[in-house]
C-alpha cells in the first residue's frame, strides 16, 4: 500500500508541476515580471510545501533532527542533483543578478546557517527567530526586485496596458482568464504540498521498514522525496524552455528551507546538532560555492559541469550510507 500511494503522490507531483510551469509563466509575462523572480518566489514557495510540513511536524513531535537532516539533504539534492540534471538536459544560463546577489545571499545564510551549529550544537528559540527575521528581510528583497521588474506602459486610453497592445480591448475576458491563471496556479501549489506530503510519508514507511536509521532518512530519503517536487518542477521548466526558473527554484527553495522551515522547527522546539552534521553544513555550503564559481566563470552552466554536479551528489550520498551502515 505504501508503493501505492508514494506512486499517486508522484503523478499528482509531475501534474501540478506541468500545470504551475504553464500558469505561472503565463502570469509573469504577463505582468512583466521575470520568469526568474516567479521562480525564486512563487514556485520556490510551493516546491517548499514538503519540507515546512516535514519541518512543522518534527517540531511538534520533538523528532527535529528529521528536519535538520531534511533541508540539509534538500540543499544538496537542489544544488547538485536538480541543478545538475537540467544543466545536462539543457545548459543553464545565468543572469547576472543571480551571480551578484541571489547566490551570494544563499551562501551568507547557510555560513550562518553553520556557525549557529558550530556556536553552542544546536539551533535555539533565539536563533529561530534570527532565522525567521532573515527570511522576512528575503521577501522584502523579493517584492523590491519584483517592482524593478515590472515592464508597464500606457494605452491609447490613458489606462495600464500590460499585455503591450496599447489597447485594453476584451479587457473583462482578460481578467477572467487571469484569474484562471491565479486559480490554477493555487491549486497546482495545493497539488504540490498533498502530492509532496504522500511522496514524503510513504517513503519514509518503506525506509524504516527497510532498518534505516532517522539521521540517514532525514539526509537522503526524505530528502529526496521532497525534493521532488523541486525536481519535477525543474525538469518541466527546461521541457519547457524556462531555464530562468531552475536556478531561481532551487536558490529560493534552499533559502526558503533554511529561513523559514528551520526558523520555525528551531523556534517551536530548539534543534540539538549531532558532531558529524557539521561536516554535512560544510558540504552544503562548498557545493554552493562550487555553483557559485562556475556561474561567475562561465555566466552558464554546461551539460560537463551538470553531470559532474550530479556524479559530485552520488559520491556523497554513498559515502553517508556506507558511514551509517559502519561499512568504513
Amino acid at each position: 500500500m505504501d508503493f501505492i500511494l508514494l506512486i499517486i503522490g508522484l503523478v499528482i507531483i509531475v501534474k501540478s508541476a506541468d500545470v504551475l510551469i504553464d500558469s505561472s509563466s503565463k502570469i509573469a509575462r504577463k505582468y512583466g515580471v521575470s520568469t526568474f523572480v516567479i521562480g525564486i518566489t512563487v514556485i520556490a514557495f510551493g516546491t517548499s510545501a514538503p519540507e515546512l510540513v516535514v519541518g512543522i511536524m518534527s517540531a511538534v513531535n520533538k523528532t527535529n533532527q528529521l528536519a535538520l537532516g531534511n533541508i540539509i539533504g534538500s540543499s544538496y539534492s537542489n544544488t547538485a542533483l536538480i541543478v545538475g540534471m537540467a544543466a545536462t538536459m539543457f545548459p543553464l544560463a545565468v543572469k547576472d543578478s543571480v551571480v551578484k546577489r541571489e547566490i551570494p545571499m544563499l551562501i551568507f545564510v547557510q555560513c550562518v546557517l553553520g556557525f549557529m551549529i558550530l556556536g553552542d550544537g544546536k539551533l535555539t528559540h533565539l536563533e529561530g527567530i534570527l532565522l525567521l527575521v532573515g527570511f522576512a528581510g528575503f521577501i522584502a528583497y523579493v517584492i523590491m526586485n519584483s517592482k524593478k521588474s515590472l515592464k508597464i506602459s500606457i494605452d491609447a486610453e490613458g489606462d495600464l496596458d500590460t499585455d503591450g497592445d496599447r489597447n485594453m480591448v476584451e479587457e473583462k475576458a482578460k481578467e477572467r482568464s487571469m484569474l484562471k491563471l491565479w486559480i490554477l496556479s493555487a491549486a497546482s501549489l495545493i497539488g504540490l504540498f498533498i502530492g509532496g506530503k504522500l511522496a514524503v510519508d510513504n517513503s519514509t514507511k518503506i525506509a524504516v521498514s527497510l532498518g534505516l536509521s532517522e539521521t540517514l532518512i532525514g539526509l537522503t530519503v526524505v530528502a529526496i522525496a521532497t525534493t521532488l517536487p523541486e525536481l519535477i518542477t525543474s525538469l518541466m521548466a527546461v521541457k519547457k524552455k524556462e531555464p530562468d526558473i531552475v536556478l531561481g527554484n532551487c536558490v529560493g527553495s534552499n533559502l526558503f528551507n533554511i529561513l523559514l522551515v528551520l526558523g520555525l522547527s528551531s523556534f517551536v522546539n530548539p534543534i540539538a546538532v549531532q558532531g558529524d552534521m557539521l561536516f554535512d553544513v560544510i558540504f552544503m555550503v562548498l557545493l554552493t560555492v562550487v555553483v557559485f564559481a562556475i556561474s561567475l566563470l562561465a555566466k552558464r552552466i554546461p551539460r560537463l559541469y551538470g553531470i559532474a554536479l550530479m556524479s559530485c551528489y552520488s559520491v556523497y550520498i554513498c559515502f553517508k550510507v556506507m558511514v551509517t551502515l559502519s561499512i568504513f
